[in-house]
């Protein structure tokens, strides 16, 4: 469901900031949508990159009357609340742009075009809910069919969850991309698909059909042409909860190669588990051996979040890292992906058949 580049204004009332609202802050990062304005009437008046650090001069506004000024053909719900229900509070400004036939697009559990109320508003005034984690009509069971897949294939895997899989994941397509390489990027949660225009929300796929879904976006980048195809991960192997999504999309995926994503300061599972990591090179060497009766990927890069860290702290960790596991180590926002792209480079090429010249 590839979208023309559309015209977006961003809902997250009273949540705007980078962890709060991270769909907002991702979809800003990386659409191809032109988003024309946030709306917080808590920080109205201010700019996105006054928030974000990024985001130019699009104006932060109060509600969506004042957005309407900038003329949005999508209202985009930008956070992503604990239980997945549409906040009281944001009810009046969707039901508002609905009114005027705005489409609105929401990574939300709860369905909005299962709302009555919304619906029938919505089917007067000819606006389009999309309602990004419904999942497909047909669902498929997967059959290794990747393990034939010509595109070297690249997973992102965390050592918990919310990471920055997503970003490390995007980065290295738009970095392949610019090496030349036709790179392609699978969405497998709301922000990546809302972000891409396609992808599954592997969260409401039921555990039987999980793999199969990753398979079929593989499988159709690698139809496509891709050179490698870049897949966005999910949990963490070794999480209590969310470990089994991440061994759908490796069986799903059967990648050529993985990359670790890490949050330096983490010592636990989260959320709210009492239960410590283990050390990154038992993490590797996990990831590794639950694939070997299929492949021999391997772990090329470790990509850290260093968000909260200052510059100085930032760089030690990328160097302590690299020290841990001897492997190329970058924060793919603050110090760039190259080096990972760097690694990932020769086995792309390989795969592919490729002869370096120039």
């Amino acid at each position: 469901m590839i979208h023309p580049r559309r015209r977006i204004a961003i809902l997250a009332e009273g949540k705007f900031a980078p962890l709060s609202a991270k769909t907002a802050a991702g979809v800003i990062r990386y659409s191809p949508h032109e988003i024309v304005a946030v709306i917080d009437s808590t920080q109205a008046g201010r700019c996105v990159r006054d928030i974000l650090g990024y985001g130019g001069e699009t104006p932060i506004v109060a509600g969506v009357d004042q957005a309407l000024a900038m003329r949005p053909e999508v209202l985009l719900i930008g956070i992503a609340p604990s239980g997945g229900q549409l906040p009281p509070e944001f009810r009046r400004d969707v039901r508002e742009a609905i009114g005027h036939g705005i489409e609105i697009w929401s990574g939300l559990h709860s369905f909005l075009g299962n709302d009555a109320g919304l619906s029938e508003l919505a089917a007067r005034t000819g606006a389009r809910l999309w309602d990004v984690r419904r999942p497909p009509a047909v669902l498929d069971v997967a059959m290794g069919r990747a393990l034939r897949a010509r595109a070297f294939i690249v997973l992102t895997v965390g050592s918990d969850c919310n990471v920055g899989k997503m970003t490390a994941a995007l980065e290295m397509e738009k970095e392949a991309q610019r090496r030349g390489y036709k790179a392609e990027f699978v969405a497998t949660g709301q922000t990546g698909i809302l972000i891409e225009g396609d992808g599954t929300p592997l969260d409401a796929i039921p555990g039987d059909f999980m793999s199969g879904e990753v398979e079929r976006l593989v499988m159709a980048c690698d139809a496509d042409g891709a050179d490698a195809v870049f897949v966005e991960g999910q949990g963490a192997l070794m999480h209590p909860g969310f470990g089994p999504v991440t061994l759908a999309l490796m069986l799903g995926a059967m990648p050529d190669a993985f990359v670790l994503v890490h949050q330096p300061e983490r010592a636990c599972y989260r959320p709210d588990y009492d239960i410590e990591l283990p050390p990154l090179p038992d993490i590797i060497e996990g990831y590794e051996r639950l694939m070997l009766p299929y492949k021999a990927p391997k772990t090329t890069g470790v990509c850290l979040n260093t968000y909260h860290m200052s510059e100085q702290d930032g760089l030690a960790a990328i160097q302590d890292t690299a020290r841990q596991t001897g492997l190329p180590t970058t924060d793919p926002v603050r110090t760039g992906i190259g080096p990972i792209v760097d690694a990932l480079e020769p086995h792309i090429r390989r795969k592919l058949g490729w002869q370096k010249t120039g």
